[in-house]
């Protein structure tokens, strides 16, 4: 019989209920892995430093509100692509000037060259028009941290639409 020992995860034998909590909530199959790999990142982040009375009932919460957090990216990124279709829809495109059309496809182009967090970042601030703060929440860090990596990434934007002429 295995005893808990203070270095111990916090989540214990719980992937199994882990897994169910999060199937549950809607995330789907092809997911699970990655979000339970999520829920125990979450768990390991938010250790605090009492012990906790009920680690079975703490685990299921993390795990419903990374279901939570799926959903809402989900949303998102639903949200995006209507806004995406709705510029590619008839007569939208052709009403576009050619230059516009041509400078979304280049931006669309170098976006997909930077890292998948600085495309996260310039997506989620200038694509779905998130404010700061809401950044900040979604992604679980400081609203401070968000603004640098912003700045970060709008540089190397800038760089390299710059390298092509286009701005």
């Amino acid at each position: 019989m295995h005893r808990p020992q203070a270095d111990d995860p916090p989540w214990g034998d719980d992937a199994g209920r882990v897994r169910a909590v999060l199937s549950m909530g809607g995330v789907p199959w092809q997911d699970l892995d990655d979000a339970v790999q999520q829920v125990r990142l979450k768990l390991l982040e938010q250790s605090p430093a009492t012990p906790i009375a009920n680690p079975a009932a703490w685990t299921a919460v993390v795990a419903s509100r990374v279901a939570v957090d799926w959903h809402r990216g989900r949303q998102r990124l639903e949200r995006l692509r209507q806004r995406l279709v709705a510029l590619r829809a008839p007569g939208v495109a052709e009403t576009m000037p050619d230059r516009d059309r041509d400078l979304a496809l280049v931006v669309a182009g170098e976006l997909d060259e930077l890292s998948p967090d600085q495309r996260q970042l310039l997506v989620l601030r200038f694509y779905t028009d998130l404010t700061v703060p809401q950044i900040a929440g979604v992604l679980g860090v400081a609203p401070g941290t968000v603004k640098s990596r912003l700045h970060v990434a709008v540089g190397q934007m800038r760089a390299r639409l710059g390298a092509k002429g286009v701005v």
